[in-house]
């Protein structure tokens, strides 16, 4: 992974990040395209020196893979679009966003900048999607602070014997299945079904992950305690991002957005806008919803193939247009005056 993304780095503070002053390209399976961070170690159009205490008001973005948009080029980014804009205006954005951050890891890494390194914005704009239930239980932070992996996640109490059902299994992926046609074909058929019926260690639950993690507005399941642990988890930490920025005078804004199997799904509105708008309320933040955008009376096929990539989960060029038009017209700028 560090060999394809040399940008990319583990953090102490807040887990993973980018390192500052790269020049780079950034690949996601059939998609690449240039990479340059800032002095930070903020995903920007080029490498450039950016001043803790900005000479005009600055608009941090922070969120996960659909805010970094990492294989795009930074200018047909929601980030780019907006940072190209808004500068004519005075105002410069700064996005901090990269795969896999969560309210846990957000928090760590806003309270990092903002207390240790001295970065000062004027507006924090947070964006949250279904998968931040899922990572708020792969993640925690111990008593300092610092945000560790969770072994297993939910199923941590079976780590030890999920580790060595893996060991076992990735053993017979590598070594006889890629090896072996006929013999590899049974081997795997034995293994996956190993998988489904061994229980006892959590695996059966394990690989169920994706149907109550990324369907969670809608799941009814068995595994609904997680859902509902790792959104409380998730407000949680946002409460503490909303406490944080309010001490510091800085706005806050959320907002939340679909992935395709929500825009299949058609419910309006989805749980994931009604919890955070409700929260959004309860803390004085502003919120913005993108589902709009997306569930609509369009049928569903269409915007999918017309805004996110094919077989994925994220927007393609199209949708992150059409994201960053939204925001332009949503978000509270604030002022160049001095």
């Amino acid at each position: 992974f560090q060999d394809l993304h040399p940008h990319r780095v583990r953090n102490e503070v807040y887990h993973h990040g980018i390192l500052p002053n790269q020049v780079s390209e950034d690949i996601y399976g059939p998609y690449r395209a240039p990479y340059f961070s800032n002095s930070l170690g903020f995903r920007d159009a080029r490498v450039r020196e950016v001043s803790l205490v900005g000479e005009q008001p600055r608009i941090l973005l922070i969120g996960d893979s659909f805010t970094e948009a990492g294989p795009i080029p930074w200018e047909r980014t929601f980030a780019g679009i907006l940072a190209a804009t808004l500068a004519d205006r005075g105002i410069d954005v700064l996005n901090a966003g990269v795969a896999s951050y969560c309210p846990e890891i957000m928090l760590a890494k806003i309270r990092y900048y903002f207390e240790q390194v001295g970065l000062q914005v004027n507006q924090v704009v947070v964006f949250i999607d279904i998968s931040d239930v899922k990572d708020e239980l792969f993640y925690q932070s111990d008593e300092s602070g610092r945000v560790q992996a969770v072994a297993y996640g939910p199923f941590h109490g079976h780590a030890q014997e999920l580790a060595q059902v893996d060991q076992i299994c990735n053993w017979l992926e590598t070594r006889v299945e890629k090896n072996f046609v006929i013999l590899g074909a049974i081997v795997r058929n034995i293994r996956l079904q190993w998988r489904r019926t061994t229980s006892k260690t959590g695996v059966m639950a394990s690989d169920e992950i994706p149907d109550w993690a990324y369907n969670w507005p809608d799941y009814q399941g068995p595994y609904r305690e997680f859902v509902e642990r790792g959104l409380a988890k998730a407000e949680a930490n946002m409460t503490r991002v909303a406490e944080l920025l309010k001490s510091k005078g800085v706005g806050l804004t959320v907002v939340v957005y679909p992935w395709p199997q929500q825009v299949r799904a058609g419910t309006r509105p989805s749980r994931a806008e009604t919890e955070w708008s409700s929260w959004a309320d309860q803390h004085q933040a502003r919120f913005i919803s993108l589902f709009p955008l997306f569930v609509n009376a369009t049928p569903a096929d269409e915007i999918i193939a017309e805004y996110y990539w094919k077989n994925d989960a994220h927007w393609n060029e199209a949708g992150q247009a059409k994201v960053a038009k939204e925001l332009l017209d949503q978000l509270v700028i604030p002022s160049s005056e001095k």
